[in-house]
């Protein structure tokens, strides 16, 4: 998978790609893992330390790949900070490290961030204090605050500046320095200063495209020392996630809190921005339990249908159907911004008398690729629907199951005896239901939209860490198309028809 992501990349890109990535396994250098080993390697449900390892690296792989087409943060000439102490002198890099930045949608303190490391260990909270408003003046004051609860640093908000700007305080009161947007710039850019520098100028400067998060810090030679890009998927409502990648050398206590106070900032100069409120969609799925990473990868032992939308932090989509088609069944898999991410269109659909409808859907990316195919089975004790890759291998099987007390919707992979990998429970006929993992953990849940017709149905999807959000849209996708049969059928029978005549 690796040679064949970066064959297809200019050299210049290839070149930061390979760097990226052996850097990664120099800071994983107590993990080894023999070259013939698979990247998508499954790991046991009690998995060994090596084994957890391990995926902490792959998750490494995945945050690089995402962050390609941005420098690879470099040791800087000095230590950032180098003159006084750093902020939080755990944080302050040995290697290259990344760090997951999730926003919380829900907040009653204001807009809260929790710092995660990529196999989900927390390390960081930043909490939005009291907002008071004064006339043409927003003011905020968030705490840094430790996964156990020590407060290393505030962020106050200086009610009048030339521009926006943040005071950067240690838990003392002693002020480390301010950040604040550039006045006199070409571009956007913010800026870092230590207070009573004796060097002079921004010990750090983030420069790139802050309205689509995706920016890089600079030292003052001039050298990217981290990078920032947000997350596909869990994105909108002026809720973000990012990906922090941090050189050696560098306190990522001050590289967190620029990330925080760029989002902050360009929340309030752009209230519009984004698509649905994340707590709306979180309203969607009322009364399910918040996905979470399950304890071995889905899937683990081979490559997911689509990398792409695989991730280390909770990811949401909205599953869209399209009301005009003329090809059956159609749906668009939208991120909260709106943007389309995949493409599920129903092929030829073939009655045959007195047999259950026979379907061929396609999965298409944005741009065409096709991702996968979903054909249902002519002849099975119940609706199913197998899944098959772009090279006709098969992936394995969405089936409803036969025996049970509850209705239960469930995916087998191909070659995998060890039962369902994902099964999907709850209320099908309200749409608003949850997909649990072998060990029983939830790791999706779909809820129904507001705008609904006998024709059109709109779902939110919840998605969490390491799981093929593909695979969850695709059993979402058959249990919409397996449920609207059924319900034409009874309709048919009350009319006093059936198959074929319906």
């Amino acid at each position: 998978h690796h040679l064949r992501f970066t064959a297809a990349m200019a050299p210049g890109r290839r070149h930061r790609l390979a760097l990226a990535l052996a850097l990664a396994l120099a800071a994983c250098r107590h993990v080894f893992v023999a070259p013939s080993t698979p990247r998508w390697r499954r790991a046991s449900a009690a998995a060994s330390l090596a084994e957890r390892e391990t995926t902490a690296r792959r998750n490494w792989m995945e945050m690089l790949e995402e962050a390609v087409g941005t420098p690879t943060p470099e040791t800087p000439d000095q230590a950032i900070p180098s003159s006084v102490p750093a902020l939080d002198p755990e944080l302050m890099t040995q290697e290259l490290r990344a760090f997951v930045l999730e926003e919380k949608g829900l907040a009653m303190s204001g807009e809260d961030f929790e710092v995660k490391t990529p196999e989900g260990q927390l390390v960081l909270k930043i909490n939005g204090g009291n907002r008071v408003p004064i006339p043409g003046v927003v003011w905020d004051k968030l705490s840094l605050v430790t996964a156990s609860g020590q407060e290393i640093g505030t962020l106050d908000r200086q009610a009048f500046a030339m521009t926006a700007s943040y005071d950067l305080k240690r838990a003392d009161g002693q002020k480390f320095g301010r950040i604040s947007k550039a006045m006199f710039a070409f571009t956007s850019t913010f800026e870092l200063y230590q207070e009573d520098d004796p060097e002079g100028g921004p010990l750090l400067k983030a420069e790139g495209s802050f309205s689509d998060k995706n920016y890089v810090m600079k030292s003052r030679s001039g050298r990217v020392v981290a990078t920032v890009t947000r997350l596909k998927g869990f994105t909108g409502g002026n809720v973000d996630n990012y990906q922090v990648i941090v050189a050696k050398d560098v306190d990522a206590s001050l590289i967190l809190a620029m990330a925080v106070v760029i989002d902050e900032i360009h929340d309030e100069e752009n209230p519009d921005a984004g698509g649905e409120a994340l707590p709306d969609m979180l309203e969607d799925a009322k009364g399910l339990p918040m996905p979470r990473a399950p304890q071995a990868m889905i899937p683990s032992d081979r490559p997911p249908l689509d990398a792409e939308l695989i991730h280390t932090t909770t990811t949401a989509y909205e599953l869209e159907e399209k009301g005009l088609s003329m090809t059956g069944e159609d749906f668009e898999i939208k991120n909260p911004l709106g943007q389309v991410l995949l493409r599920i269109s129903g092929g030829n659909r073939l009655p045959i008398g007195g047999m259950p409808v026979w379907d061929k859907l396609t999965i298409t990316t944005a741009s065409g690729g096709v991702v996968a195919s979903l054909d249902r089975e002519m002849i099975a004790m119940t609706p199913t629907y197998d899944v098959i890759r772009p090279d006709g291998s098969k992936f394995g099987r969405i089936s409803k199951a036969m025996l049970g007390f509850t209705e239960t919707f469930e995916f087998f992979l191909e070659g995998d005896n060890g039962g369902p990998i994902l099964k999907a429970e709850g209320s099908f006929s309200e749409r608003n239901f949850e997909f649990k993992s072998r060990d029983g953990a939830t790791v999706a849940t779909v809820g129904r939209g507001y705008y609904q017709t006998d024709a059109e149905n709109r779902y939110h999807v919840v998605v969490g860490p390491q799981v093929d959000a593909t695979l969850v849209v695709a059993m979402a996708f058959a249990i919409d198309e397996v449920h609207d049969e059924e319900n034409a059928a009874e309709a048919a029978k009350e009319e006093g028809g059936g198959w074929p005549f319906r």
